[in-house]
């Protein structure tokens, strides 16, 4: 597989070290991108990244799988390309509003096997680290961090 990933804020270099190709900007990364994974935090220059016009730079018949935030991806954006064909499917693990509504447009596309999208949309709770070994492994990385705190090491992975 051609792993092309897009990130202002990852320095030079960690493409070449990771193995992977960099796209300049996120319309190159798009227009090559058949299938299109999302892994970004929610903040105002990523709310609503993926939309109809980022979408439709996207190759006909592309997937996208969002596993970032809900708000990343306008998943009316997403409903309308795969009802025109633009998208393939989607695979959205992450909704902006959970639980969602009843009325939910995405749900209720889901849930109508006559819909268009009935058939190219997964959706997942959000869920995937609830397993016996993802909680262990919560609690032993977060107990590892303060042990390095409190020997007066910087911690990890801190995201904030």
């Amino acid at each position: 597989m051609d792993v092309v990933f897009f990130d202002p804020y990852v320095p030079d270099g960690k493409d070449k070290s990771l193995g992977l190709r960099r796209a300049e900007s996120l319309e190159e990364l798009l227009k090559q991108s058949h299938l299109l994974s999302v892994h970004c935090p929610l903040t105002d220059e990523t709310r609503r990244m993926l939309d109809d016009s980022a979408i439709a730079l996207l190759p006909r018949s592309a997937i996208v799988v969002n596993t970032a935030r809900g708000a990343v991806v306008d998943v009316l954006a997403v409903l309308r390309a795969i009802e025109s064909g633009q998208l393939a499917g989607a695979g959205i693990d992450v909704l902006e509003k959970e639980p969602p509504p009843d009325d939910d447009p995405l749900l209720k596309a889901w849930r109508d096997p006559q819909d268009p999208a009935h058939d190219r949309l997964i959706l997942n709770p959000h869920s995937a680290f609830y397993t016996e070994e993802g909680l262990r492994d919560m609690r032993v990385k977060g107990s590892e961090n303060v042990r390095r705190v409190l020997l007066g090491n910087p911690p990890r992975n801190v995201v904030n």
